[in-house]
């Protein structure tokens, strides 16, 4: 049986295929790394009976009207005893409580 090409012209084919999907297999690899690190968030945690006006505005989703909101509601409350205390500010409801909760250290 008769080829088109020559056997040596076939390995070079294989060679260079073979060449081809381990550069796109380690480059794909090389890009899932480098977006899982782009996603990386700084892990930090407030106390929100203490924290600073500026503190808070840290927090995703907390500004300054929602950080003042805090700090006056700790003013004329008191302390914050739970975590779900933290929706009688307003402006602050379900949603914006979830996003923080992970941001805010336990309450004893």
């Amino acid at each position: 049986m008769r080829f088109f090409l020559r056997y040596q012209d076939q390995l070079t084919i294989i060679f260079f295929m073979v060449f081809f999907f381990v550069l796109i297999f380690s480059f794909s690899v090389s890009q899932k790394e480098w977006k899982h690190e782009q996603k990386k968030e700084y892990q930090f945690q407030v106390d929100i009976n203490t924290a600073t006006i500026e503190e808070l505005q840290i927090l995703p989703g907390i500004g300054e009207k929602l950080a003042e909101g805090i700090a006056v509601y700790r003013e004329t409350e008191g302390p914050f005893n739970d975590h779900h205390e933290i929706m009688n500010v307003k402006g602050i409801g379900v949603k914006k409580l979830n996003t923080v909760k992970p941001y805010l250290r336990d309450l004893p």
